[in-house]
C-alpha cells in the first residue's frame, strides 16, 4: 500500500484480523519485514485512532494460521472484535533500519529519479511488489516503470533526495 504524498506521516505494518479465542486475542496480517516489529513491549497505531492512544503489544503467538497478538486492554472477545479489520501503524521513525542494501518502501516515496546524465524522469510515487523486484512507479512528464534492481538502480542519496539510474535498453520509451 502505498502513498502519493512525498511526506509520509505513518507506516502500515499489519492488520487485525478477527479474534481468537474469549480472551482479546487477535489474528493478524503482518506487512512488516522488520522481524522484531511484533514483539511484546511493542506499540501501534491503530486505524481510527491516528491521533490519540496506541496498542501495546503485551504478548504474541504463533500456531497453524499465523500470528496471533494480545494487547494491553483488549482482555474480550468483544474488545478483539472492535478492532478487527483495522490497520496497525507506526512512524517512519519507528521502522528500524532496514536489511543491507535494501530501502523501506517510505524512504524512497518522493524521490527525485535522474539518469546518470542528468535527465530528470520525475518522483517516486509507488512502490510495486511483482514478487521478482520491486518496481518504482516515477511520474513526471510521463510515467515511468523502474525495476528496482541493481543493474538499473545506481545510487540513491537520500540526504539529497535523488535515486541515479542507469536505464535498460527501451525502459524509458513511453
Amino acid at each position: 500500500m502505498a502513498s502519493r504524498s512525498r511526506k509520509v506521516s505513518l507506516v502500515v505494518v499489519g492488520r487485525a484480523l478477527k479474534p481468537h479465542g474469549l480472551q482479546g486475542w487477535i489474528r493478524l496480517e503482518v506487512l512488516s519485514e522488520n522481524p522484531h516489529r511484533f514483539t511484546p513491549g511493542n506499540s501501534f497505531i491503530l486505524e481510527g485512532r491516528e491521533k490519540g492512544e496506541r496498542l501495546l503489544l503485551e504478548k504474541v503467538g504463533e500456531d497453524r494460521v499465523g500470528l496471533k497478538a494480545k494487547f494491553l486492554g483488549i482482555d474480550s472477545r468483544q474488545d478483539a472484535e472492535r478492532i478487527a479489520g483495522r490497520t496497525l501503524f507506526v512512524t517512519p521513525e519507528e521502522t528500524g533500519e532496514p536489511p543491507p542494501y535494501r530501502l523501506w518502501e517510505h524512504q524512497v516515496l518522493g524521490l527525485e529519479v535522474r539518469t546518470r546524465d542528468g535527465c530528470v524522469l520525475g518522483q517516486v510515487v509507488e512502490v510495486m511488489e511483482t514478487g521478482a523486484n520491486d518496481v518504482l512507479v516515477v511520474e513526471g512528464e510521463g510515467e515511468y516503470l523502474i525495476p528496482a534492481i541493481a543493474q538499473v538502480i545506481k545510487g540513491v542519496d537520500r540526504e539529497s533526495g535523488v535515486i541515479t539510474i542507469e536505464p535498460l535498453p527501451g525502459l524509458l520509451e513511453l
